[in-house]
């Protein structure tokens, strides 16, 4: 639902979506004030029964809001994982693959390097613009059919290939786990929740019979912080998007360190 702020620097999606809700607030409560004053009297009107509702709602809404937060950064947190997860097994395969003879050892190595080529200048790029990464599976593929073609011709190569094929397939297992929390994100059902409650919480907070600017800054300032509330789960929503993105940086290391790659 907030794809559109991915193309945008993160300061400018944040004054954006806390800027809206604090004018929101304030027009609400600006234009709102003579219907207030006539249904529920000057200050202080109803106030304690609207202070008992907006408490009451105020508790579920953040309740909702903290576990979606919390939700966004672990699933963040958790594919940042998956993709040193995957850096450090395409490294152990390099590694094992390296025992092999020649010219094997040459052909598995270009593969791998290959695919960590592929990783930094295609997909990473891709995924940041909401793209489906194109070349992955050709070049993992490509590594399979060359590694399961090789022959042992002695019981230490047999050793080293039984194990590289055992390695390839938790690589192949990380791979997988990467690419589905790259399709992530919060279902548009539960963003029209989070959407519908915030505005249910201005309405209940416009609904004071307060002094005009007192009103006003109370207001602003809870506005802002559902902002910017709003602003963490939609930038965290989709991990491989935004500036804050997932860092390629275990594959930029292991393409350094262990590829020998600059």
């Amino acid at each position: 639902m907030f794809t559109w702020m991915y193309g945008l620097p993160v300061w400018l999606d944040f004054v954006i979506i806390t800027a809206t809700a604090v004018l929101v607030a304030c027009a609400g409560i600006w234009f709102a004030r003579p219907l207030v004053l006539r249904l529920f009297g000057p200050e202080p009107g109803k106030n304690e029964t609207v202070t008992m509702v907006l408490t009451v709602g105020g508790v579920f809404y953040g309740l909702l809001l903290g576990l979606v937060a919390a939700a966004t950064y672990e699933n963040a947190d958790v594919a940042q994982g998956l993709v040193a997860d995957e850096a450090a097994a395409v490294g152990t395969l390099y590694r094992e693959v390296s025992a092999y003879p020649e010219p094997e050892r040459a052909v598995l190595r270009q593969d791998l390097i290959d695919y960590t080529d592929n990783m930094l200048l295609v997909c990473f790029p891709a995924l940041r613009r909401g793209e489906e990464p194109a070349g992955g599976t050709a070049l993992v593929t490509r590594f399979q059919e060359h590694l399961l073609a090789f022959q042992p011709e002695t019981a230490a190569q047999g050793i080293v290939h039984a194990a590289t094929i055992d390695q390839f397939a938790r690589f192949d297992q990380e791979r997988r786990h990467r690419i589905n929390a790259a399709s992530g994100g919060i279902p548009d059902v539960l963003w029209a929740v989070i959407l519908v409650g915030g505005v249910i919480n201005l309405v209940l907070l416009c609904l004071f019979s307060l002094d005009r600017g007192a009103h006003l800054v109370l207001g602003g300032l809870f506005a802002f912080f559902l902002g910017a509330m709003i602003f963490l789960i939609a930038i965290l929503d989709f991990p491989f998007r935004s500036e804050l993105s997932v860092d390629p940086e275990p594959f930029e290391s292991m393409y350094t360190n262990v590829m020998g790659v600059t």
